[in-house]
């Protein structure tokens, strides 16, 4: 069985290279990771060692399946990630209800992300459990030095019940 936890500081190496994997993955066809391999290794092992407090793991028999980050502890994800071999097996998803519940306990009404333009599955991913794109624009990315097409997309979570609220105070 799968379960979510919390990411440890001496898995951050660990947690970088699957990162690496799922990019590689991701952008396959449409990038050549060869060009761009070294700057994203080094910003996902940045990232792993200074916000592991901000990741959650998807572990199973003590082999770590993929992860996920708010990277300020918001209501914003930064980063879903899961190794290649175990994609489309509900690894993703976990992770994903895992996130939305830690956003909503901190009471927001809404999660967002951003992915490149180009994730197709990804975007599939996230529409299918309820996102919508909200919108689309370029930004830069360490990993790849380069911009990047990203689209945003929103989950409403909860919406603010104004029935009983006097006329005028919405």
């Amino acid at each position: 069985m799968t379960s979510i936890r919390n990411a440890r500081e001496d898995e951050a190496l660990e947690l970088a290279a699957i990162g690496l994997r799922a990019w590689e993955s991701a952008i396959e066809g449409w990038i050549d990771a060869n060009l761009m391999r070294d700057n994203a290794l080094r910003a996902f092992v940045e990232f792993t060692q200074q916000y592991y407090l901000s990741i959650d793991v998807a572990e199973k028999g003590g082999q770590i399946l993929g992860w996920a980050a708010r990277q300020n502890l918001d209501n914003a994800i930064t980063d879903l990630w899961v190794d290649p071999i175990w994609q489309r097996q509900g690894v993703g998803g976990l992770l994903l209800q895992q996130l939305e519940q830690e956003i909503r306990d901190q009471e927001y009404d809404r999660v967002t992300v951003e992915t490149h333009s180009q994730n197709g599955p990804a975007l599939a991913f996230l529409k299918n459990r309820g996102y919508q794109i909200n919108w689309m624009t370029a930004v830069w990315s360490d990993k790849l030095d380069r911009d990047v097409d990203t689209v945003g997309l929103v989950k409403i979570l909860f919406e603010e019940d104004v029935s009983d609220l006097p006329y005028g105070q919405f």
